[in-house]
């Protein structure tokens, strides 16, 4: 058991407000704060992987616009061979990474 002063960072871990933390409260709140952390990752990841669709789909229209001239395809089509295999990993290893977590 451990007391803390008042108004301490870690008064939030008293559980039954008795003012002494004790043990299994501390280890309450770290089985909190882990979940938290793991939720914010996957929350990151899951944004990264949005992004990286949304940049494919953007470049695979981007050559049917008005305004992109015809002079420029060839430069967008050598371009267009790294990115989408850049951004389809990105979209891979995040599918692959939730369906291995999911399974555990």
């Amino acid at each position: 058991m451990k007391n803390f002063e008042s108004g301490s960072k870690y008064e939030r871990f008293d559980e039954d407000g008795d003012g002494i933390i004790s043990d299994e409260e501390l280890a309450h709140a770290r089985e909190i704060m882990e979940l938290e952390l793991r939720e914010e990752k996957a929350k990151s990841q899951r944004q990264l992987a949005i992004v990286a669709m949304a940049s494919m789909v953007g470049f695979a229209i981007l050559p049917i616009l008005p305004f992109v001239p015809e002079s420029r395809l060839s430069t967008l089509a050598s371009l267009s061979d790294m990115l989408f295999l850049s951004q389809a990993s990105i979209v891979g290893m995040y599918f692959g990474a939730t369906a291995y977590m999911a399974k555990k």
